[in-house]
């Protein structure tokens, strides 16, 4: 789509899943933040849902996330819909949708299980995991890169971290999906069957929680169960909703950037075999992944009172969208910053938050995750090219591909 007068911004709608279909519109948005930084949008795929604006330059998403008494994470949840199938106080009991003081005890609480030590010592079995992925499929020649490798890596990789046993992955990634996939419908294919399946997932996780406070062990279910701020620990509900949230970031995350990030490598074979004949520069290339290809395409915050921003006036309970999909390619910020570069110098992208109290605490897993992923992919499976259509989820929130099917030289038995 080009965009070329004002009154064509003025009337975008930025939640049109057309303009979604095959990236982000990052024409749309580069447009937008030279001339339209702070842009209305109806939210048309859920007529019955208030509008948003969107905040689109690099600055105002770090000016806002370090303002919660004015741009709060609780009040709204994160995403833009505000039914999604699961009630707002359940949503709440995750740090991920809390302000302070709430955030700040729940942060304290997570810093306790998720230490660099416990993350640094699953280093091998995150190899492990990923070579055995790529066992399955590296004799075959062909495969998808979401799930045949992305999905299985991810879901075993929480999962041992949670302490969960590999035959609830399938479930587990299930669950996660219908979570924050609510808008794609083979992931989530009847919207208001969700409250049924957290009951399910209730069911799942307090047997666990009630066995790792008897008889504790080296994981993070064990870790949370037991932490405790100022003498408080976790209820049974922040228990079961803190588990979705592990479950949900560990799985869509780290398998939406893997995806588009190989997609990006086989579009672009010479940044490919730069990273195959000196592997070294992987660790930094995740970084220009990860921002050219966050996650999420955006965290939601809603206003708590009125506020001017770049001449246009948000009210009191109004929804903002900060989409890091725009952030990570301001011009202001990054040179060229449409292209695709994995010897660029690490940089300040957003892809982990833009700043104040809501910095991903799974970051440092990530990015270990991702260099393993790639390390091992690139290494077994050098010659990777398209085999089909990538197809993306449809969604606004989630940025990623739901299939990915590759070709590539057969390992010999």
């Amino acid at each position: 789509m080009t965009v070329a007068t004002e009154q064509d911004l003025a009337s975008i709608d930025i939640s049109d899943h057309d303009l979604w279909r095959d990236d982000p519109p990052y024409e749309i948005f580069a447009k937008l933040r030279e001339e339209r930084p702070v842009h209305w949008s109806p939210l048309s795929q859920f007529p019955h849902e208030k509008g948003f604006w969107s905040i689109v330059r690099h600055a105002d998403l770090k000016a806002i996330s370090m303002d919660f008494e004015t741009y709060s994470s609780e009040r709204g949840g994160v995403v833009l819909v505000d039914d999604i199938g699961v009630p707002l106080d359940m949503i709440r009991m995750q740090p991920i949708a809390q302000d302070p003081p709430r955030h700040d005890r729940m942060k304290a609480l997570f810093q306790q299980a998720f230490t660099p030590r416990r993350i640094a010592a699953h280093t091998e079995i995150i190899r492990a995991i990923t070579n055995h992925a790529i066992d399955g499929i590296a004799q075959q020649g062909e495969c998808d890169l979401v799930t045949d490798i992305g999905k299985h890596v991810t879901a075993r990789v929480i999962g041992s971290l949670l302490g969960t046993p590999p035959e609830d992955d399938d479930q587990l990634v299930e669950w996660s999906n219908m979570i924050v996939g609510f808008e794609d419908e083979d992931y989530r294919p009847e919207f208001d069957a969700m409250m049924g399946e957290l009951a399910n997932a209730f069911e799942y996780v307090m047997p666990m929680v009630e066995e790792r406070r008897k008889n504790p062990s080296d994981d993070l279910v064990s870790a949370l169960a037991h932490a405790e701020v100022d003498g408080e620990k976790l209820t049974d509900e922040e228990m079961v909703m803190t588990f979705g949230l592990l479950m949900a970031a560990g799985n869509d995350s780290t398998r939406a950037v893997y995806g588009s990030s190989m997609l990006a490598l086989i579009k672009n074979p010479e940044q490919r075999q730069l990273l195959i004949d000196e592997p070294d520069r992987i660790e930094d290339a995740v970084e220009e992944c990860v921002r050219c290809f966050p996650a999420f395409s955006y965290m939601r915050r809603t206003a708590t009172r009125d506020v001017e921003l770049h001449g246009q006036t948000i009210k009191e309970g109004d929804k903002l969208a900060l989409w890091y999909v725009s952030s990570n390619r301001d011009a202001t910020v990054f040179e060229d910053p449409e292209r695709f570069d994995v010897s660029r110098p690490r940089v300040q992208h957003q892809a982990f938050g833009a700043g104040g109290r809501h910095f991903c605490l799974g970051a440092a897993l990530a990015r270990l995750e991702l260099k393993i992923m790639l390390e091992q992919t690139l290494k077994r499976l050098p010659d990777m090219e398209l085999a089909g259509t990538p197809v993306r989820a449809t969604s606004l929130f989630l940025n990623q591909h739901k299939s990915i099917p590759v070709k590539f030289t057969p390992e010999s038995a």
